[in-house]
This record gives C-alpha cells, sequence and structure tokens, in this order.
C-alpha cells in the first residue's frame, strides 16, 4: 500500500471536487496539485508551494509535453486560419443546404471522427473545427456536440487499424510479459496480436462509440443532456446562458472573411495535417526499412515529434492558401497566427496542470494505492477483467489519463491474468483495461482529452463532464454486466458484444421515456422548425410531451451514417480477425 494510505486519493479526489463545485477548472486542478505537495512535503505549506511550482515547471520541461504544448499552439493558428479564411462558410456553403436538422449535424461529427483514427487529439480538433459551425446553426447545444466529439474520437482510436494509441497499448503489453518466466514465443503469442484478439473485448468503446450514433439517429436523450438539448430547441440557445466556453473563436480571431470562401482553405490544411502526420509517425518509427512493418513503426515512432510536424504543416498550409486567396494580407496572417495561439493558452493551462496532478497523484502513490485495493488479494480468475475494469475506471477518472492507466495496470494485468487463468485470458483483460481507461477519461474533469473536446466543441468543460457522465455510466453499465456473464461462463466475444449493444439500445429508450415523462418533455427532440410550426402560440420555455419529433428513417443522411458505420466494423473485425 501507498505510505499515506487512503489519503493517497486526496489530491485528484480535491481537484475532481473543487471542479465540480466551483466550476473553474485551473484552480481546481492546482488545490489538487498543492494538496499532493504538501503531503510530500511533510505539511509544511511554504515548501508544498515551492514543491508545486516545481512538479509544474518539471511537466513543461519534459520532452514530449513541451513538444505537446507547441504542437497545440500550431493548431490553434492552424484552426484560426480556416476559421479566419472562410474555409468554414464555404463549408457551410457547400454542404449546409444537406445538414438541415441538429440530427444530421450530430450524424455528421460522428461520421468526421471515424475517419481521423490515427491520434484523437488531431481528431477532436479536425472533426470540431469542421462542424461547430453548421451544430450552432442547427441548434445542437454545445453539451451534445462535445459529447459527439469526446465518444467518438477516442474510441475510434483505441480500434484503429493504426493509431499511436494502438503503438502505445502494444508497447504495454510488451513491458508486462517481461515480468513473467515465459516468453511470448514460447506461448506462441506476439504483443500485437494479443492487442487484435483484445478489440472484441473493449466493450465499452465499442458502447460508448455505438452510443453516440443511436443517439443521434434516435433523437431520444436522458439526463441532463435531455435538458440541454431542449434549450438548444425552444430557445435558440446553444449554451447555458451563465455558461463559459474554454474557447471562443469567434472572440480570439475575429469575424471570417467573406470576400472570397475557398472549400481549398477547408480541406488542404486538413490534408497535410493527415497526411505529415501519417507520414511522419511512420518514418520516425523506422517504417521506410524492409524489415520494419507499419505495426511496428507506428509502435517505435515519435508520437511527440510525429504530430508536431503534421501540425506545423497544418499552420503552414492554412496561412499559404490564405495569402495565395487573397483572404487577409501578411501583417492580418501573422495577427492570426497570434490569435491562434491565444485560443489555446486557457487549455495549455488546463493541459498543463492536468499533467501536475498526474505527477502529485503518483508522487503520493494514488494508483498503488487503487491497485492493490482492488486486485491485491486472491479473486477467481473469472471475476479478473471485472476487477480489472473498474480499476481501470477509477485510476483513469482520479489521474485523468488513460495512457497513464494503461501504463499502470497493463504491468499488472498480464502476469496476474497470467497466473491466475492463463493465457486465453489476456486478450480479454487488454480489452477491458482499456475501456475502462477510456471511460475515466470521459468521465474526469481533469482529463486532457476531455478538455480537448470543450475547448472545440466551445463548450463549457463542467457542463460537457456533467452531461457525458449519466452516458457513459450506461456504456460501462452494461459493460460491467456483460463481464459478470463472462464470469458464468459467456466467453465468446462475438456474442457477448452484439447481446451489450442489444442491452444498450434497451437502456438508452428506457432511460429517455423515464426521464422524459420525469421531466414532461418530448421522448424524440423535435426540430426547432416543427416545435414552431405545430404551436405557433408556443412559449419559449414551454414543455410538453405531446411534441415528438418525427424523423424518416431513410433520411440520406442518416442513411449514409449506417451504410459508413457497417462498413467501418466489418473492416474493423476483419482486421481483429488477423490476432486470431
Amino acid at each position: 500500500m501507498s505510505e499515506f494510505g487512503a489519503l493517497a486519493l486526496a489530491p485528484p479526489l480535491v481537484a475532481i471536487a473543487f471542479a465540480m463545485y466551483t466550476r473553474q477548472t485551473v484552480v481546481s486542478l492546482f488545490a489538487g496539485v498543492w494538496i499532493g505537495a504538501l503531503m510530500v512535503a511533510g505539511w509544511n505549506p511554504i515548501e508544498a508551494t515551492a514543491l508545486s511550482t516545481e512538479w509544474i515547471v518539471e511537466m513543461i520541461m519534459t520532452p514530449f509535453n513541451a513538444r505537446f504544448l507547441v504542437l497545440i499552439m500550431f493548431m490553434g493558428a492552424g484552426a484560426a486560419f480556416i476559421y479566419k479564411s472562410g474555409g468554414i462558410i464555404a463549408l457551410e456553403n457547400w454542404i449546409g443546404h444537406r445538414i438541415r436538422t441538429a440530427r444530421d449535424s450530430q450524424l455528421l461529427t460522428w461520421l468526421i471522427g471515424i475517419f481521423i483514427f490515427f491520434d484523437s487529439y488531431t481528431s477532436t480538433i479536425v472533426t470540431g473545427n469542421a462542424t461547430r459551425e453548421l451544430s450552432e446553426a442547427n441548434d445542437t447545444s454545445r453539451e451534445m456536440h462535445s459529447y459527439v466529439l469526446d465518444s467518438t474520437t477516442s474510441p475510434v482510436t483505441t480500434f484503429g487499424p493504426v493509431s499511436n494509441w494502438i503503438g502505445f497499448q502494444v508497447s504495454m503489453i510488451i513491458v508486462g510479459f517481461e515480468s513473467l518466466d515465459v516468453t511470448m514465443e514460447s506461448l506462441d503469442v506476439t504483443a500485437f496480436g494479443l492487442f487484435l484478439q483484445s478489440i472484441p473485448w473493449n466493450i465499452y468503446c465499442f458502447l460508448a462509440f455505438f452510443m453516440v450514433g443511436f443517439i443521434a439517429i434516435t433523437q431520444r436523450f436522458y439526463g441532463p443532456m435531455l435538458d440541454a438539448e431542449w434549450r438548444a430547441r425552444t430557445e435558440g440557445k446553444t449554451m447555458r446562458e451563465d455558461a463559459t466556453p474554454l474557447s471562443d473563436i469567434t472572440t480570439d480571431v475575429g469575424e471570417p472573411s467573406r470576400e472570397n470562401p475557398k472549400l481549398m482553405n477547408f480541406f488542404l490544411p486538413i490534408f497535410a495535417l493527415l497526411v505529415v502526420g501519417l507520414v511522419s509517425l511512420w518514418w520516425l518509427g523506422e517504417g521506410y526499412r524492409a524489415d520494419v512493418d507499419v505495426a511496428t513503426a507506428f509502435q517505435e515512432t515519435d508520437v511527440a515529434l510525429g504530430l508536431l510536424y503534421a501540425a506545423f504543416a497544418f499552420m503552414v498550409t492554412g496561412m499559404a492558401g490564405s495569402l495565395a486567396y487573397g483572404t487577409m494580407d501578411l501583417e492580418e496572417a501573422s495577427e492570426t497566427i497570434i490569435n491562434g495561439f491565444k485560443t489555446m493558452m486557457i487549455a495549455a493551462a488546463i493541459i498543463i496542470l492536468a499533467w501536475s496532478i498526474g505527477h502529485a497523484a503518483e508522487q503520493v502513490g494514488t494508483a498503488e494505492f487503487i491497485v492493490d485495493l482492488m486486485v491485491g488479494g486472491g479473486v477467481p480468475g473469472s471475476l479478473l477483467p471485472l476487477i480489472i475494469f473498474v480499476a481501470a475506471m477509477f485510476i483513469a477518472f482520479t489521474t485523468g489519463t488513460s495512457w497513464g492507466t494503461m501504463g499502470i495496470l497493463t504491468p499488472i494485468a498480464i502476469p496476474l491474468g497470467y497466473e491466475l487463468a492463463g493465457v486465453g485470458i489476456l486478450p480479454v483483460l487488454i480489452g477491458v483495461l482499456l475501456g475502462g481507461a477510456i471511460w475515466g477519461d470521459h468521465c474526469s474533469p481533469i482529463s486532457d482529452t476531455t478538455v480537448m473536446s470543450s475547448i472545440f466543441a466551445g463548450a463549457d468543460h463542467i457542463d460537457h463532464v456533467n452531461t457525458q457522465i449519466p452516458l457513459a455510466m450506461t456504456a460501462a453499465g452494461v459493460t460491467a454486466v456483460v463481464l459478470l456473464l463472462y464470469a458464468v461462463g459467456l466467453r465468446q466475444p462475438y456474442i457477448a458484444l452484439p447481446l451489450a449493444f442489444v442491452l444498450t439500445a434497451a437502456l438508452v429508450v428506457a432511460l429517455n421515456k423515464f426521464d422524459a415523462r420525469r421531466k414532461n418533455l418530448p421522448e424524440v427532440m423535435p426540430t426547432q422548425e416543427e416545435l414552431e410550426n405545430g404551436t405557433p402560440d408556443r412559449e419559449p420555455d414551454r414543455r410538453s410531451v405531446d411534441e415528438n419529433g418525427d424523423y424518416s428513417v431513410f433520411d440520406p443522411v442518416a442513411v449514409a451514417a449506417l451504410f459508413v458505420v457497417g462498413g467501418y466494423f466489418v473492416l474493423l473485425f476483419a482486421f481483429a480477425t488477423l490476432g486470431g
């Protein structure tokens, strides 16, 4: 156990409690860092303050973190060029007439998130920028937009087929085997093969991704999200009145140019970002060598440096297009770079403090305490997947890092699983561990990916967390039920996963019906147009369960979404069978 015992939970829990109560994320995060420093400094408040600042500086000076901070600044500048040059206006002119409802805009966000699968940060930035204005114009609440971003991008990058998440997880599997007396060769398995076999057992991520599409298509909301969507449809307020978005690109960058909006100013920077990102990650992993395959290249690559190159290309291409099409001169372009940096300042502060609180948790032994508490005793091997899932959820929630959780738990789960149940349980443990880590990312207000989703949806961060938690808990609850069934004998993933989808759909409908009736709101959220046409004398805040929306089953956007996602799942499971 940690030398501080249960007090090891104090730094992250203090930060989370303060953030939920005060809605002041930066102050709350620093409070958590300071509490950790106070414990390490022997309860001396002066030493604790000095130690807190040392930890923050240490986090900034870490090579990976320093590159990442520059990366997000370049990303902010690139996004500012797309916006300021009129690229978003050109996109709206091109596709806006096809996106007519909030449902359409939500499904579009879901679809774009699928195609940018190699990095969750990049996916969040690109998808958020591409769909934010359309979501706003079609009365999707910013809470819903940030939920779609968060619960699409992170799950998709865990599946692949190629991503930096996969490379990191494969490296953790290798570390896990280093503590065993047997080798992977003697067991006739590989780290990448075990990862592939784990994909169908990553149940939470599948359910989180599935729920986004199911809720968007059916327009059945519940919890705080139901209130947020009703507010957006009836009042046209996509944000709560007193909400404070983490970033407002219009305020920071200014109004977009309407002189010569070009689609090239939207697509070309994104294309440069994706191509340079993929090629850089492959090249830095020495994928150009004949004896290095793609999976190994992405496993061994320098993620931060590769994405830094991509972000620089994103910014430079955006600037070049803006100058080439005459939407701004060189002076305006220089100002746009600076203003783009400004849009990332709050994000940078929060991310630095999120890293720092993770460091504080490491110093006081938060993860050590949780792991010993959850998996320290002798447990039946059949219950181990559920225990690992819960442990991953709690560690990721309290530390705010899914990668950190994978780094902590994977080297423990693999030897523990092998000793208790043999090699056959390892893909299950890897899958549920990854899912639990993503759940913690989705629900923790100190998670960097959750912060990024709030930023690029333009949402109030705590509003995003509060509205996402009930939805994430639904997926986690169904995952726990399936893992209990695993413990009593359901060991076939291709039976367990479809069962999980059915249970999730039924639970979403049931919760929607219950909450809508309790609040006297429609079960199926109507469009603003339906509300106005159906009740001309309606007051803006009038509530009636008789105003259910009416959506066509064969709506082109919905049909396209189902077709693309179906194809994606077929390719994904074909990819997973390579490890069989």
